[in-house]
């Protein structure tokens, strides 16, 4: 679950900030969007190879950086810790979604009517109010909407996981994917695999008719 719930939240957050900030008429924002589309396109093995790079103990980018800022005194391993392990997925993860959730948001931004701000700036509301009163009402749908459709696809999520530390060190990043997977093909319990994918497919269930809802919600 908490792997779950970082990577749809800090998506969403880094995602959302991004979006206000193409949503203005900054000098190369077509560019920009381009550009930060790329970790969305890149296949999930190929950025979970990245990030063990970026993360490896011996010659890894973080390492070396962190160690020339004078942050640590010594090369860390990352991923072969509990207590930075899951933090290491999640910084990984958050960074192939955050782009998808930038351009729903955006997308939902350019259909606020400029006038509204216009309007609620002459009479001395600041960013701020504007932001809390305009912009999130606007855009409720779309964000329970982005939040729900992330949270479905990081609670079924596999592959980065699973490259980078294979559900550990000592099943500090297991997920439902990952334990039902180990259970089934290296443990060789069918049975109990099964039964974690039955209470899989019900939550997902759930999760799906939320969907479902916040999308006729969004409709009418």
């Amino acid at each position: 679950m908490t792997f779950t719930v970082g990577t749809t939240l800090l998506p969403f957050i880094i995602g959302f900030g991004l979006a206000l900030a193409l949503n203005t008429k900054i000098k190369g924002a077509k560019a920009l969007r381009g550009l930060m589309l790329i970790p969305w396109l890149v296949p999930g093995v190929v950025v979970s190879f990245l990030w063990m790079w970026i993360f490896n103990a011996n010659y890894g980018v973080l390492n070396a950086l962190l160690e020339g800022l004078g942050a640590i005194g010594a090369p860390q391993a990352w991923l072969a810790h509990p207590d930075t392990a899951m933090v290491a997925v999640i910084v990984a993860k958050t960074w192939q979604s955050f782009p998808w959730m930038m351009v729903m948001l955006l997308a939902g931004l350019q259909t606020v009517p400029p006038e509204l701000y216009e309007a609620a700036e002459v009479d001395g509301a600041g960013v701020v109010r504007r932001f809390a009163s305009i912009t999130v009402p606007h855009l409720r749908g779309i964000i329970g909407l982005v939040i729900l459709l992330e949270f479905i696809w990081n609670f079924q999520h596999f592959d980065i996981i699973y490259v980078l530390t294979g559900g550990g060190p000592a099943g500090s990043t297991h997920t439902f994917a990952t334990a039902v997977y180990d259970t089934a093909f290296r443990g060789f319990d069918l049975g109990m695999a099964g039964a974690l994918g039955l209470l899989w497919m019900l939550l997902l269930g759930i999760l799906v008719v939320l969907y479902i809802h916040f999308s006729e919600k969004g409709e009418k």
